[in-house]
């Protein structure tokens, strides 16, 4: 909480690597062997938190989002590609 508190956020974050690799776990077994994943983070994902996962097939890949759920904001985008 120290660190966090350096750095301005009112208590512990949720790592933002953390969260991207989160997300990705909800697509266990469905990927190729090769995929491209570019991640876009947004707003810190400040603990104890509401978030919620959502992930949309599109025709190349996958569309993910975690955002918070009372608000809406993203804490991160992310897009999947086949290679």
């Amino acid at each position: 909480a120290l660190g966090a508190k350096l750095f301005g956020f009112p208590t512990v974050i949720a790592h933002g690597m953390f969260s991207a690799a989160a997300i990705l776990a909800n697509l266990e077994g469905q990927l190729p062997t090769a995929v491209s994943y570019a991640v876009k983070f947004g707003k810190p994902v400040v603990l104890p938190a509401n978030a919620g996962v959502y992930v949309d097939r599109v025709a190349d890949g996958w569309d993910l989002a975690l955002r918070n759920i009372a608000k809406g904001y993203p804490h991160l985008t992310a897009a999947v590609r086949a290679l």
